[in-house]
């Protein structure tokens, strides 16, 4: 048996005559009858009775009809899948990154991605920028977020770099001014990342710079622990605009400073040809979000 003949099958099943299912067909007649002759031929049993000029299905093809109706429905499904394929609407899309990101613009990325590929999937996986570097050469990923120095590798290599803010507690004796100096901090309780992260660097050589020790109370490993310390009303901090964005309505404030310090993020993602086109998609949704922290 095949496709066609089991398609002529269904059509007689629904329309209930060979006129009306040769209509829905596009075909004629005679070639639907046809069909539906060498089907019965190749099962071995009659599927339709004719009296009177009329098709009535035999109780053979009531049985039939219920597996070919699941086969023809499962091909529709197939094709319809293909068909999105081609056009690049289904597929998967992992993505390793650092917590901050997976925190703020990666949800931002994929609700624009959802508006017109509702059907991608997506497997977020939260890393230390060590296991991202390790990992991604293996290919294991499709997208990287990660922190500098990192080897491409073959990948393409997009450098974003975003300029840091002060965060302070609402109703701080800061929140109100409209830049912040290193004489501004220096008297405040800081909280900051881990003395080698590259933002605790820049700070170290801005109080240099100004003659002032960087001496912060209080170290961590994530902008967000910051922040939440920032809203408890424990101290200050300078952070990314991106994870300050995300924490700004609980209970802190955001303030711009004069020193220049940038947080540097690597977005690593295969090149084309070795990417599917919904990657290269999903990149271009995900840096239009990050631009808007680009100043």
């Amino acid at each position: 048996m095949n496709l066609k003949q089991l398609q002529c099958f269904k059509m007689i099943m629904a329309h209930k005559t060979v006129s009306k299912a040769a209509v829905a067909l596009n075909m004629s007649q005679p070639g639907v009858s046809t069909m539906i002759a060498n089907l019965e031929h190749q099962l071995g049993f009659l599927l339709f009775d004719r009296r009177s000029g009329r098709l009535h299905p035999t109780v053979e093809a009531t049985y039939f009809y219920e597996v070919t109706d699941r086969l023809l429905g499962d091909l529709d499904l197939a094709n319809q899948v293909a068909s999105q394929i081609r056009q690049g609407k289904f597929g998967a899309i992992t993505i390793a990154t650092l917590p901050g990101y997976g925190l703020t613009v990666l949800p931002q990325a994929i609700a624009r991605m959802h508006l017109n590929y509702p059907d991608v999937k997506f497997d977020i996986q939260t890393r230390s920028s060590h296991m991202v570097r390790s990992l991604f050469p293996s290919q294991q990923y499709d997208i990287a977020l990660v922190e500098p120095p990192v080897e491409p590798s073959g990948n393409v290599y997009r450098e974003i770099s975003l300029r840091c803010v002060c965060a302070v507690p609402a109703g701080h004796k800061l929140a109100g001014r409209d830049v912040l100096s290193v004489e501004d901090l220096v008297s405040e309780k800081l909280v900051a990342l881990f003395s080698d992260h590259s933002t605790s660097r820049q700070l170290s050589a801005a109080f240099a710079l100004a003659g002032f020790d960087w001496a912060p109370s209080i170290h961590t490993q994530f902008f967000a622990t910051n922040c939440e310390l920032v809203a408890k009303g424990v101290g200050i901090s300078i952070i990314d605009p991106i994870t300050a964005a995300h924490f700004q309505n609980r209970n802190l404030v955001v303030v711009p400073i004069e020193m220049e310090v940038f947080h540097e993020v690597v977005l690593l993602h295969p090149p084309p040809g070795e990417a599917s086109d919904l990657v290269g998609e999903f990149v271009r949704e995900l840096l239009a979000v990050v631009s808007q922290y680009e100043k």
